[in-house]
């Protein structure tokens, strides 16, 4: 099976209170960055040459890039060998999509767009989230991109201070009711290091107990299921069998190459990390060198427990042979958090709802 490209755009204009990816706002970075990025590419080819089936641009906001930076960053890719069929997806801000856009990234190929709207609700989107784009920005957006038949996937953010389970299942609605193809829905979570995390450590805000997000999570799959929508992800739903190719690929343990600062690579045998400074990975790229955080092997032990703990997020599940001999996981199975299918291991809702902890127990 052909592997994943992964490619990180470390730029945004301005940092979420809740978002813990790597990012910078020195945008004047930008063409260095395209530099680095073609010499890391001429640096990993030759181990990649059966090329890719996915690609995925993420950040950061990779749709602030301009035309010319995009034909810097596909003229940097050019040694890769990318499949006629291949997915290409592109992460995009609601306020960044413009007719003009939505245009270049068809001509450039890419084919499907992972869309920021978080929430179709002010209250949650421009007071908790704190995102300088509008509900109408997202409608706005969305026909853009459909009017162009670029494939579309929905970002969805829950559990925000004093929301309701009915107002959470409201929002679901709107974003069902478009012609997304795919939704992922996240709870919002107080990363430490971040401005919300710091919130809430210091109990400036709150955000709703584990119970309340239990509920809001199980909502989702039954309201998702009833719009169409099956979950084979903890937090990601398709309809009409779109699921995302290139996430698969993580959570299937393919392997994938990560470029540009802060991205992880996985090979089959070594799972690697680029430095998380714009800077420092240029410095050390302009010296000839790849610029790694990180190298780590895994081992057959490694790897067992990586394929319990991210077969337990998918609801295709795990071969039941990777488990070894385990009262905790007869325990699973007559309560109904996992079930048992054809030499396969399958979590229940309720278990992927704690897909975790039923995985640190049964390694």
């Amino acid at each position: 099976m052909p592997s994943g490209l992964y490619v990180h755009v470390p730029f945004c204009p301005r940092k979420c209170p809740y978002c813990d990816f790597y990012s910078v706002s020195a945008l004047e970075l930008i063409p260095s960055w395209l530099e680095g990025l073609a010499k890391e590419v001429e640096l990993e080819a030759p181990a990649w040459p059966e090329g890719f089936d996915t690609v995925y641009f993420g950040g950061g906001s990779p749709s602030i890039l301009s035309r010319l930076d995009l034909e810097g960053l596909f003229a940097a890719l050019k040694p890769f060998r990318i499949t006629a069929d291949a997915e290409v997806t592109l992460e995009a801000n609601p306020q960044d999509v413009t007719p003009d856009k939505v245009e270049q990234w068809h001509e450039f190929g890419i084919n499907r767009i992972s869309l920021g709207v978080q929430s179709f609700e002010p209250r949650w989107l421009n007071v908790s989230l704190e995102r300088v784009h509008t509900p109408a920005d997202n409608l706005t957006a969305i026909v853009a991109l459909e009017s162009r038949g670029l494939r579309l996937s929905l970002d969805m953010i829950y559990g925000h201070p004093a929301q309701e389970p009915e107002e959470w299942v409201g929002d679901l609605d709107r974003a069902a009711a478009t012609g997304a193809e795919h939704i992922s829905a996240y709870v919002l979570t107080p990363a430490p290091g971040t401005p919300l995390g710091r919130a809430v450590a210091e109990r400036q805000l709150r955000l709703p107990g584990e119970q309340l997000i239990a509920e809001m999570f199980l909502l989702t799959e039954q309201a998702m299921s009833i719009r169409g929508f099956s979950c084979y992800e903890v937090s990601n739903f398709a309809r009409g069998g779109a699921v995302c190719r290139h996430n698969l690929k993580y959570w299937n343990r393919t392997p994938y190459l990560g470029l540009g600062p802060s991205a992880h690579s996985f090979d089959g045998r070594f799972r690697r990390a680029n430095v998380a400074s714009v800077r420092r990975w240029i410095s050390q790229l302009s010296a000839g060198r790849l610029a790694l955080e990180f190298t780590e092997e895994i081992d057959e032990e490694k790897a067992r427990i990586e394929r319990i703990m991210l077969g337990l997020r998918l609801t295709e599940g795990l071969d039941a042979d990777l488990v070894k001999s385990s009262r905790a996981l007869d325990g699973y199975l007559r309560d109904g958090y996992l079930h048992q299918e054809g030499g396969r291991l399958k979590p229940a809702p309720k278990g992927l709802l704690i897909a975790d902890a039923i995985a640190r127990s049964l390694i």
